[in-house]
């Protein structure tokens, strides 16, 4: 039986991001071998990301587990910024596996060695792109449908891990093809860095969204007009205005606005002009949950 007040959405993601994890430990047990096999540091940096990317889904899956099965009752706003969390999770593994990558590669420019017996590797890394971007794709449509960070920070992960591949295949090709030529043994440590390039992006791209959630930002001030807006529209309904007060936990916009009514209209006037600003700021805001409250001083 599913637990009392749990979005059934958070079902649907559990099972996104347990398909995320499976196919994760499928390709780190394919590239261990492949990366045994050969002796490219390309393929070993690669090794790394995939074994910190697969922890961080392992991770993000047990947070989603833990609150699919939970109880909302104890939370007020949700589980938003657990989200945050996990995904901040996930950029955290992959800074990791940035300092390994580029330590690997510097090393190996300054002590360059052919690379050799890396066609298993290769062929491995095609497999990859292919489920990487399946999965890529796959995510980023449903994170187009509910806007969570999790599967915001999935689908960033995927991205980097789709890039990544094409890169680790376009390596291991041209270190197969060429080589022969001396300048060869700088094509697996350049493409090392590159790969490290792409864990920059996508770290930075998973970590300013979420922080500043974490951190209860206030809405974009494009949001923040749109509140505005409809409060003049009411301007005749309320005699002042007393402050504002707004934050993110997840997908959802909490807003609070503190108004001073007219103390000689019946609560019941007033409840009705309540209602209807929140019905039409909730309406121009998705996913808003608008509270006002009436008052007589400055909210601080």
């Amino acid at each position: 039986m599913r637990p009392l007040n749990v979005p059934t959405d958070y079902r649907s993601k559990e099972r996104y991001v347990l398909v995320a994890l499976l196919v994760g430990v499928l390709n780190f047990g394919l590239k261990l071998v492949s990366t045994v096999i050969g002796n490219s540091v390309t393929q070993f940096t690669d090794l790394l990301r995939n074994a910190g990317d697969t922890f961080a889904v392992m991770l993000t899956y047990l947070t989603v587990r833990r609150i699919r099965s939970g109880k909302l009752l104890t939370y007020d706003y949700g589980f938003g910024k657990l989200e945050n969390a996990a995904s901040l999770l996930v950029a955290g593994m992959m800074f990791i596996t940035l300092i390994v990558s580029l330590y690997n590669a510097f090393d190996r420019f300054q002590h360059p060695v052919v690379a050799h017996r890396v066609g298993l590797g290769f062929f491995v890394a095609i497999y990859a792109v292919v489920i990487s971007a399946f999965i890529w794709r796959r995510t980023y449509d449903r994170f187009k449908l509910d806007g969570s960070p999790v599967l915001e920070s999935q689908w960033h992960l995927f991205r980097a891990k789709t890039m990544a591949n094409i890169c680790v295949v376009i390596s291991l090709g041209m270190s197969m093809q060429l080589q022969d030529k001396p300048w060869a043994v700088y094509i697996d440590p350049a493409s090392s860095l590159i790969l490290a390039g792409f864990l920059v992006y996508s770290i930075y791209g998973i970590a300013s969204v979420n922080v500043s959630d974490l951190l209860d930002r206030a809405l974009d001030e494009s949001l923040q007009l749109l509140i505005m807006r409809d409060l003049a529209a009411f301007y005749d309904d309320y005699v002042a205005f007393h402050g504002l007060r707004s934050r993110r936990a997840g997908k959802h916009i909490y807003i609070d606005i503190f108004l001073e009514f007219d103390g000689t209209h019946p609560m019941g006037e007033v409840q009705k002009v309540i209602d209807s600003m929140r019905t039409s700021l909730e309406r121009n805001i998705p996913g808003s949950h608008v509270v006002i409250a009436p008052t007589t001083a400055r909210v601080l």
